[in-house]
């Protein structure tokens, strides 16, 4: 019987683990016409202790920037990006960098090798569960005669939850209960056995 519950328990455990990381596409430009510091807000509820952000970009034959970011709780107060980048290359190549823009968050500026392969720059912020958050940038996208074929991608991913939801205690009742029952009929086989 210890055994099944310690299986039981081993097996919601794994489960629980196992929870992917949420992902949510903020914002997802595709050939967006030409523009200059055209003022992006995107909103969203965090799920977890961190977020991770990442805005992606390719733009061939020119360029785009992100520039002035910032990430605020409830969109206003100090801004809580950083300094620093995680740069992700696209596949086929590099063309993007980061540029000093008056701000403490370094702009971004994306060029592009392949259509369709972002390069990707990320930060992970420390955030509070259920609470509102607003990333901030402008956009630009120029000039108008050859801004295409361009893509800016913006995600937020929050880590898997780190309590089990309610359908993983719903598969832990039951598979208890199922290893409980098979434990009582094996018993009363074995005293079937002895008895006869």
């Amino acid at each position: 019987m210890k055994k099944f519950v310690g299986l039981g328990f081993a097996l919601t455990v794994a489960v629980v683990l196992s929870a992917p990381a949420s992902a949510e596409t903020l914002l997802s430009l595709v050939n967006a016409p030409g523009q200059s510091y055209t003022p992006y807000s995107l909103s969203f509820i965090a799920t977890g202790p961190t977020t991770t952000i990442s805005i992606g970009g390719y733009q061939k034959p020119q360029s785009e920037q992100v520039s002035s970011i910032g990430f605020f709780l409830d969109g206003a107060g100090a801004n809580l990006l950083g300094s620093t980048w995680v740069f992700t290359a696209a596949a086929s190549g590099s063309d993007a960098a980061t540029y000093y823009d008056g701000t403490s968050v370094p702009a971004l500026n994306f060029g592009g090798l392949t259509v369709g392969d972002y390069d990707v720059f990320s930060q992970t912020i420390a955030t509070i569960t259920d609470d509102s958050y607003t990333l901030d940038f402008l956009y630009s996208n120029w000039p108008a005669s050859q801004n295409q074929p361009s893509g800016l991608l913006v995600t937020e991913v929050d880590p898997p939850p780190t309590t089990p939801l309610p359908s993983t205690w719903t598969m832990m009742i039951v598979g208890i209960i199922g290893f409980g029952l098979m434990a009582y009929r094996r018993q009363r086989q074995e005293v079937r056995l002895v008895a006869a």
